[in-house]
Order: C-alpha cells, then structure tokens, then sequence
C-alpha cells in the first residue's frame, strides 16, 4: 500500500494508492467432452449377413492419451488510486498471456493412425492488454448529484504456433485456415471471408482487393503479386485487410440526481476491427434480379457479380447508447404508514447507435466463432451475411411499490 507510505500521506489529495501484481495459470475444462481421449466406434454403414441387412462399425475418432487441458499463464500489474475524498477512483491494469498446448483438430494419415482427424495440444497464442476505469462523484450535494464511470480495454492477440509432433509424427495445420465465408445463391468457390492464419490476430479478412467496378459491371481485382493473373485461391491475389475482433472496447455511464429525480444511462462502443458487408454484396448485385430483390442504389452502381473482395469491407467502430432511464422517488405523505416508498420510472433501451457502418447494425458476431462442422457454413464471425436482425428499440413504464 503506497499511500501508507511517509512521503505519501503527506499529500492530502490522494486518499489512496496501491500497486499490485500477479502471476497465475489457469486451464479450461470444459474445451475437452468427456472420453476425448479415447478411440471413438461407431455406425460406418449396412452390409448383408445372411440376407439379412446389418449395421457395421468402424473408428470415428483417435485415442490420445495425452490430451490434457489447455493451459493459460497470465502476468498483471495494476495500480489502484483514489483521489479528493474518495470521490474519484482509478483503476489500471497492464496483463499479458500465453496460451499453450491450444487444442486443435489435425489431418492425419491412415495408417498410423486409425481415424483421419486427431485432436491434439500442440498450439500456442499470446494476449496482452491494457484496461482503464475511472469513475466519480464530479458534483455531490444534498439535492443534486452527478456521477460519472468509464471503462477502456486495448488488447492485442496473436496466434504463435499450431504445429508440433505426436507420437513421431509431424503434425500441421493448414495455412490459410477459413472461418467464415459467403453462402447462397451465386456463392460456389473462393467465397472465404475471415481465416485464422499462424502469425495474425485469431480471425482476420484475408480477401482479394478491389479498385472499383468496371464498365462491364465487375469488381475490378488487383493483381497483388504482379505475376499478371488474377488468383483469388488463398495464397494467390489475396492480403490481410484488417481484424475482425475490436482494439478497443468502451463502457460509459452517467448518473445524475435532483431531489427525487435522477436520469440513468449506459454507452458501450468497439473501435480498431472491420465487418464484412456480405448483405450489401449480395443484394446490390443485379444478376440476383429479378429472383431476388436489390436495395435501392443497385441500379446506379451496375454491379452484375459476386466475387469477394474487400469493396464491402467497411469500419465496425460504434457507440451505442444501451439505455436511458428516467426515474422518480415518490413521496406521498398521506402513505407513509402503509407505503415505505414508491419509484416511477421511464426507460429506453437501445437508443441509438452512432457509426459508419451502412448495414443494419455494426453490433454483429465479432466474438463467437463456430467450429462445428454441421453449422460451419452458417459462421457469421465478423460478417453481415444476410442473417443479422437489427437490434430494437423498446420504451418502458415501471411502478414500484414497497410495503
């Protein structure tokens, strides 16, 4: 505790201060099912026995007796100060962390192995951050109070390694590895959007790039490896066009009260990523029409194709302001003996939402990322692929009454 020190508590204006730091390791349990690491029978077909139809069995999955929990260190060191009374609070924090044996589904070959998949802890990433909150009383009196809180986070992540060896055997992952892609009609090939690749933050846009549309209606793609052919396999005239998980994160609130009225609100917004515009791209191409309908302007632009490029990649940064709460402490003389306090309050949740972004909402999927391969083709991770219902705006009345 510095503030306890000499030289501190001389000065009046910080009430007080703390350094402090930690080391710890944490695992997640719940990344590996129950009897993971043991081979896997199950259904493979029919054959005839005797005329008669029976099911077969085969290996749906490798043992590993060394599959183990995926283990996280993390490093802090923070500081906690509080200044003038008490009546405003700062809170800093600086962490890193790595994560090693990162679990991961490898291709293996048959034989050795009996199955053609293996999971297995041979990945490695690395977090670091630093988070800021301030909070305070600006104005404290008996009839009128103005309480303000801020929260910032910047993080920073990077996927070091997805390769190793199990049991002699080299294991790796695929370079360009999709995440999420385009679906639908006019959607067969080269559709993929957002990839992990080892060296990146996890998940980023890994597409062709685009130099407007030409007179014949097509992107018009830039050779970015100058060998004069337009490749757009991963690996060919693609680049890294930006993240899809937010730098920065916001969370704001201010309170005020007056006598037995106060107003409450909340903001919280994300800053430094990007969102595939997928609905834009697919319905502002004209060869979609009349089959499907296109938004007003298609006609001005005269788009007729749907190859994925970074001319839909736009900007995520927003602030949204969550609610807004308008309140009323009744006092009713003539109840006191019955009523110990009534409250009358006017709420509105999701007020409005200050961005760029010219979709729906820029509150899209830039957290959760789908693994599954039974929903791999509907991972909307930090796209707008025709599957986002904007947020509403809902108004409410309230009356509490406590006896």
């Amino acid at each position: 505790m510095i503030s306890e020190e000499e030289f501190i508590r001389k000065v009046k204006w910080i009430s007080n201060l703390k350094l402090r730091a930690g080391y710890g390791l944490t695992g997640n349990q719940d990344a590996i099912e129950a009897y993971n690491s043991m081979a896997l029978l199950g259904p493979a077909g029919f054959t005839v026995i005797k005329g008669q139809p029976t099911a077969t069995y085969g290996y749906k999955r490798n043992a590993n007796p060394d599959l183990r929990w995926e283990v996280k260190k993390i490093f802090d060191v923070g500081i906690d100060a509080s200044f003038f009374d008490s009546r405003l609070h700062l809170t800093m924090d600086y962490y890193i962390s790595r994560t090693t044996d990162l679990l991961y589904k490898y291709d293996v070959p048959v034989p050795p192995f009996i199955y053609p998949e293996l999971l297995a802890n041979l990945g490695e990433m690395e977090n670091n951050g630093f988070e800021l909150a301030v909070n305070g009383t600006a104005v404290k009196t008996r009839d009128f109070e103005i309480g303000l809180g801020m929260n910032l986070s910047f993080q920073k992540n990077k996927l070091l390694s997805l390769s190793g060896s199990y049991m002699g055997q080299e294991l790796n992952a695929k370079e360009y590895m999709e995440l999420s892609n385009m679906t639908g009609a006019g959607f067969t090939s080269n559709n993929g959007i957002v990839y992990q690749m080892v060296g990146q933050p996890v998940g980023v846009f890994y597409i062709p790039k685009a130099n407007g549309i030409g007179p014949d209606g097509k992107y018009i793609v830039e050779d970015l490896d100058k060998n004069g052919e337009i490749d757009l396999n991963p690996g060919g005239d693609r680049y890294v066009a930006g993240q899809v998980m937010p730098k920065t994160y916001l969370g704001a609130n201010l309170n005020i009260r007056y006598k037995q009225f106060d107003l409450s609100t909340q903001w919280n917004g994300a800053f430094g990523h990007k969102i595939y515009n997928g609905t834009s791209l697919f319905y502002t191409n004209l060869a979609n029409f009349p089959t499907y309908n296109v938004m007003k302007g298609a006609p001005e632009l005269g788009i007729n194709d749907s190859k994925i490029t970074d001319y839909w990649l736009e900007s995520g940064n927003y602030v949204n302001i969550d609610y807004i709460t308008l309140g009323w402490n009744i006092k009713a003389p003539k109840l006191d003996k019955v009523v110990r306090n009534m409250r009358l309050t006017f709420s509105i949740n999701n007020v409005a939402t200050i961005t760029k972004y010219s979709g729906l909402t820029p509150m899209v999927n830039n957290s959760k990322l789908t693994m599954n391969d039974q929903d791999k083709d509907y991972n909307t991770f930090g796209m707008d692929n025709k599957r986002i219902y904007p947020l509403s705006r809902s108004y409410s009345l309230g009356l509490s009454v406590n006896f």
